[in-house]
């Protein structure tokens, strides 16, 4: 279990810090840029390597969403359990769903998509339809974690609960980062509550590898007390 207690811790953690780092090229980027608005297909080929920008650490967040699914669950079940495969099952649907997002927004800025639209020479309204179109696909790839990551989390909050896997702390964290993306889409219509997923796994992963790292100190000393003893 210390294995998955270290993995879990770390996995969440980078995700946090991932997901930050995107926000915040991202913000740069389109203020120094000057993105428009409403672009058109040219501007957003042009503007390619941001996508993939985007998407390299969108995907990085996306992985490590991945490994935090079969981690928690060796955290709170034993290995090859229904409840941890359910659980599993969920979680990489939502890091799924997180992919989905990624992809999206690459899409949008490639130079496949771009380059056609202009060949075919449509007007820019066309241009503008196709392009704030894959903006579904962005929504619809957040909405498919936010509802993933509701049983997803409340299994494995539940289970640590029951089994006192986990602290009080942790579980509350858990409860935070699972619930908050889902009800502020329900509340606001926006994906304002992806924030909440990432406030709750960086500090849940820092008390997690807290932890492990208490667990792995604990019988050194143990063993030099005995030897001196």
């Amino acid at each position: 279990m210390n294995a998955s207690v270290r993995v879990a811790g770390w996995a969440m953690l980078g995700f946090a810090i991932v997901f930050v780092a995107t926000f915040s090229v991202n913000a740069a980027l389109s203020i120094l840029g000057d993105t428009p608005e409403y672009p058109l297909a040219g501007e957003m080929q042009a503007r390619g390597w941001e996508g993939i920008l985007f998407m390299l650490f969108w995907a990085s967040a996306g992985i490590a969403l991945a490994v935090v699914a079969p981690s928690l669950a060796g955290v709170v079940w034993p290995a090859g359990g229904l409840a941890a495969r359910i659980s599993t099952t969920f979680g990489t649907i939502a890091a799924g769903g997180w992919m989905l997002t990624g992809c999206a927004g690459f899409a949008q800025r490639t130079a496949l998509l771009n380059g056609n639209i202009a060949a075919v020479g449509a007007d820019h309204a066309a241009e503008r339809a196709v392009v704030e179109g894959l903006f579904i696909l962005v929504h619809l790839g957040t909405i498919l974690f936010a509802f993933a990551a509701v049983p997803w989390i409340s299994m494995v909050a539940v289970g640590a609960a029951r089994g006192e896997r986990m602290s009080r702390t942790v579980i509350g964290l858990l409860w935070v980062a699972g619930v908050t993306p889902l009800l502020g889409f329900l509340v606001t219509g926006y994906q304002y509550g992806i924030f909440g997923a990432v406030l709750g796994f960086g500090i849940a992963g820092i008390l997690l590898l807290r932890r492990w790292r208490r667990g792995t100190t604990e019988p050194e000393r143990t063993a030099a007390s005995a030897t001196a003893a």
